[in-house]
């Protein structure tokens, strides 16, 4: 018979082999798991995308509620995403509700990439440039002053998160380039921009008055500071020059 060293050896690798085994087993179960939880998400993104009818028909609650899906569409490269964003930026509402998501949830990983996705971009070409570039432009404007206001206020927490929000907003502005864009970008460094006597010859060509007006009443609105029109006279700039006009 074996000896007591000889049987305790052969227990050891008998239990040895049932434990890898066991793990094998389960690493292979729980990725699996993971596989059919990615399956299920995934099949609950698809079931969740609006109709282009919903999307078309919605207000702006209504479109902030169906940004989340259209968002994670995006993100999978869901191939009928397009239709659906197409006509969700067909409006005032579904601009503003998209990009309240798009613009502010730090888990969305394609709207800091170095190329927008060619879904969005193929959309906002069918937008109403007018009304686009003039919240695209809000978009810009609105975080950069409003992060000077949480660092005042020591919300380090916030002041990031409107951060996140100008930065991913002058990435879109700069990827597509709208021409009313540029207008509105002229007339908020004019607007912002005190150095010069004259705020529409700061900017070189004249700029359209009424936008010129609308830009003043919005900083005014908003009680915008000396300091926060600096800074947002400072992008604004910055976009200009980058886009070379």
């Amino acid at each position: 018979g074996l000896s007591p060293c000889s049987q305790a050896r052969g227990s050891n690798v008998m239990s040895a082999t049932v434990v890898g085994v066991f793990l094998m087993v389960l690493t292979i179960s729980c990725e699996a798991v993971r596989t059919q939880s990615r399956i299920v998400r995934a099949s609950a993104r698809m079931s969740s995308l609006p109709s282009v009818d919903e999307v078309k028909a919605a207000d702006f609650r209504r479109a902030v509620a169906f940004a989340p899906s259209v968002c994670a569409a995006l993100e999978d490269d869901d191939p009928d995403v397009e239709p659906v964003l197409t006509a969700m930026l067909g409006s005032s509402d579904g601009i503003r509700g998209f990009f309240v998501q798009y613009l502010t949830d730090a888990e969305l990983q394609k709207p800091d990439s170095d190329e927008q996705p060619r879904a969005l971009l193929n959309a906002m070409e069918h937008a109403p440039e007018p009304v686009l570039a003039e919240l695209m432009v809000m978009n810009v404007v609105m975080p950069i002053a409003t992060s000077l206001l949480h660092v005042r206020n020591g919300d380090v927490a916030m002041a990031e998160s409107s951060r996140l929000t100008a930065r991913r907003a002058t990435a879109i502005v700069s990827a597509t380039r709208p021409t009313a864009a540029l207008t509105d970008l002229r007339c908020v460094l004019a607007a912002c921009d005190k150095s010069a006597g004259n705020a529409a010859a700061s900017v070189g060509d004249p700029v359209p008055v009424e936008r010129l007006e609308f830009w003043k009443q919005f900083c005014e609105k908003w009680q915008y500071d000396e300091v926060q029109r600096d800074l947002i006279a400072d992008v604004a700039g910055a976009l200009i020059d980058a886009w070379g006009a």
